[in-house]
């Protein structure tokens, strides 16, 4: 398996794998619209031997208090269901490297604690985060900081998601 940047060619193998394993033509849509309007930070792509894509992830930029602090959130996590079990740990990993490396101190991700906690995040309740989006579980709202410090450098802290773009 070869895990890498997504490229042109990749549009539409991604679309597809986005609208059979999510079945969901509004999310294929969104990532869509992402791409057009240049609010992709970063979007990796696992694919096996032959380069067929097997697995998808998406970071967009979040503001804060409403400035953004060039931290991401991890949007869309998407593995075709005949993979290996593994490829969403190692697309989270390599994400999550490769922000680290381009100065992105911090990332966030609604999702179920014990998915991601292996991956270094926390709930944001543990770190005094009132999240303002529309899910039902502000629980849901976890952050891997990547960067020691760099949450308490923000002092108290509510994170904006556009609503357009959950």
């Amino acid at each position: 398996m070869l895990i890498r940047t997504e490229a042109p060619a990749d549009i539409l193998p991604i679309d597809q794998l986005l609208r059979i394993s999510l079945k969901s033509e509004e999310i294929a849509d969104r990532v869509m619209d992402y791409r057009e309007s240049s609010r992709i930070t970063l979007s990796l792509v696992a694919c096996d031997d032959e380069g067929q894509i097997l697995g998808y992830i998406l970071f967009t930029p979040i503001a804060h208090d409403g400035a953004f602090h060039h931290w991401q959130h991890l949007r869309w996590l998407v593995v075709d269901p005949q993979a290996q079990d593994d490829m969403r740990q190692q697309l989270v990993t390599e994400g999550l490297n490769s922000l680290y490396e381009f100065g992105y101190p911090v990332c966030s991700v609604f999702g179920v604690y014990e998915d991601y906690q292996s991956l270094g995040f926390l709930p944001g309740k543990d770190f005094g985060f009132n999240a303002v989006h529309s899910l039902s579980l502000p629980n849901q709202l976890l952050i891997c900081e990547m960067v020691q410090g760099t949450v308490d450098e923000m002092g108290e802290h509510q994170i904006d998601f556009d609503s357009s773009l959950l």
